[in-house]
């Protein structure tokens, strides 16, 4: 079933909030609460259409959560591109729909 133009508008909308927002905060440290209630702090990286790409230490915590991120982008034909020049981080892509928000964290 495809979506009809006033849903295809209101996800226009988020994904340019989301993007928009990517935008002003790009390489800042920045807070992301997950819809599960999951509260994610770290570097936000980049970001695609689809995906935001958090910077953040790579520990056994994260693996409960490994559906929302992983340790690698992947690079539009399939292939993975890893990243070991980050040492002990990691790169985590987190899904615009899985986020219910996020901003700058302020310490």
């Amino acid at each position: 079933m495809q979506p009809n133009s006033y849903q295809n508008s209101l996800y226009d909308a988020r994904d340019h909030d989301h993007h928009e927002k990517c935008r002003r905060h790009l390489f800042q440290f920045v807070q992301v609460e997950l819809k599960d209630g999951t509260v994610i702090q770290g570097i936000l990286h980049s970001y695609d259409r689809d995906k935001m790409y958090i910077l953040m230490p790579k520990h056994h915590g994260h693996e409960h959560h490994e559906h929302h991120h992983h340790d690698s982008m992947h690079t539009g034909d399939g292939s993975r591109q890893f990243f070991p020049f980050f040492g002990p981080f990691g790169l985590f892509g987190f899904p615009f729909f899985g986020i219910r928000s996020f901003g700058p964290f302020f310490i």
